[in-house]
């Protein structure tokens, strides 16, 4: 058997790494086109930041130990430019010349880039996407070298809060320019606001509420072009999501899905059933619902490649789907959500009611007790747990886990009320946060 794997990030090296451990005497062929394999693109910002010192501290395979250790053929600098599925076959541009490679199985594992709006980045020293380790050394010497005092980050998700916290912690005057009111719609507004106010108490600058419709050079800083201003900054990150790399997958006639990602079933095999597809470029469903999303989140992508990889050496274990966990740093706020938005859960029928709770993360006579705001998104049809999302001290907003759990399993807020959660003063109160909201929630559903 011969697997061509597209893609030598988490998806691609997964799957390649289960293919060799299941299966070593399957070939196994990984085209990567860059010089980097499974880096860590979540630590980025806390590399710009400073948190993480050395940019390889972000490597988590080196090309080296791909080949010796896991024996897969790993061919750096190589680029997959077509896909045919009648003949079977790659076609591949390396060092300026031209292949094609044959396969049994291909893995498309092509990731995702940088939504810009149409602009090409490359042309100016000043603006910046913030994807991989590439753009990591170019931010990093950046601002090294011209010490920027202004930065202006456009986009309201994840990465834009993350880049605005890396900046602003080394003293940059940093805007977060977001052409909606409240941030991304991950976020309930609820649960916006309070980011919002944590980032203007930490001197954020924000811009919110209109669209831009480009940027432009003026002398040397960067103008943000906006309905009714400009914004002027020495440097701007486009920060305003990511679009999956299903180009190749759509030449070759294979499905796209939601967001343009590549359809996949839950063994991660393509339209075309001796194809398959992991990680950032590829669809998943949300647990329990049945909603086709694109999730592009580091666990998926590694579990998505392992799985495929365990379905070509012969072991049926499928993918149970996302919950669309995530969780994030926002100075000295933690924040994080799981499952269903309230639109979605009132798009798909469900009867959604919220329910918000301040409560305190440890017991409030001990030290370093804390506000925890959890907001849970409840049906009031058969009182399920839909989606929860909680602000609080870092640490403490890793309890979405029980949340995620929760919903994984279908629990009502009953059954989460009856659960024997551990306690002790140093780590909750004797209602735990989960509990408390829970209690309160029982009462109003």
């Amino acid at each position: 058997m011969k697997v061509v794997i597209i893609g030598g990030d988490a998806a691609g090296m997964s799957a390649a790494s289960q293919i060799k451990r299941l299966k070593p005497e399957y070939e196994v062929i990984v085209f990567e086109r860059g010089e980097y394999i499974s880096y860590a693109a979540c630590g980025i910002p806390y590399l710009i930041g400073g948190s993480v010192s050395h940019m390889e501290e972000l490597v988590e395979v080196t090309p080296d130990e791909a080949r010796q250790k896991r024996k897969v053929d790993l061919r750096l600098g190589h680029n997959v430019v077509a896909i045919d599925p009648a003949t079977l076959t790659v076609t591949v541009e390396s060092d300026g010349s031209r292949f094609t490679e044959s396969f049994d199985r291909l893995i498309i594992a092509t990731g995702a880039r940088p939504q810009t709006m149409g602009i090409q980045v490359s042309r100016y020293s000043n603006v910046f996407t913030m994807n991989d380790l590439y753009d990591a050394a170019r931010i990093t010497k950046f601002i090294a070298a011209q010490k920027p005092r202004s930065i202006a980050v456009i986009g309201g998700g994840y990465i834009g809060l993350e880049a605005v916290e890396s900046f602003s912690e080394q003293g940059i005057r940093t805007t977060l320019v977001h052409r909606r009111e409240d941030l991304h719609r991950a976020f309930e507004k609820e649960i916006s606001d309070i980011i919002k106010k944590k980032l203007s108490e930490k001197g954020v600058n924000l811009c919110l509420g209109q669209s831009f419709s480009s940027i432009e050079q003026r002398g040397d800083q960067i103008g943000i072009v906006r309905d009714t201003d400009v914004i002027e900054a020495d440097a701007v990150l486009l920060a305003i999501g990511v679009v999956p790399n299903s180009e190749l997958a759509e030449a070759a006639g294979i499905i796209l899905g939601t967001g343009r990602a590549i359809r996949v079933n839950e063994f991660m095999q393509t339209s075309i059933n001796t194809i398959y597809a992991a990680g950032d470029c590829a669809t998943s469903t949300m647990v329990n619902f049945g909603l086709e999303v694109h999730a592009p989140l580091a666990l998926k992508a590694n579990k998505q490649g392992m799985l495929a990889g365990m379905h070509i050496a012969g072991e049926k274990e499928s993918f149970a789907g996302v919950m669309n966990a995530s969780i994030t740093k926002i100075f000295d706020l933690g924040v994080a959500r799981t499952g269903l938005s309230y639109a979605q859960a009132d798009e798909l029928g469900l009867e959604p009611e919220k329910i918000m709770v301040t409560s305190r993360d440890r017991a409030r006579y001990y030290p370093g007790s804390s506000p925890i705001t959890s907001l849970v998104i409840v049906s009031k049809k058969d009182r399920r747990i839909l989606g929860a999302q909680l602000a609080g001290k870092p640490e403490s907003v890793k309890r979405i886990d029980v949340y995620t759990t929760a919903i994984h399993n279908n629990m009502t807020i009953d059954q989460v009320f009856q659960l024997d959660l551990a306690y002790a003063p140093p780590f909750s109160p004797v209602y735990d946060p989960v509990l408390m909201t829970a209690r309160v929630a029982r009462r109003k559903i």
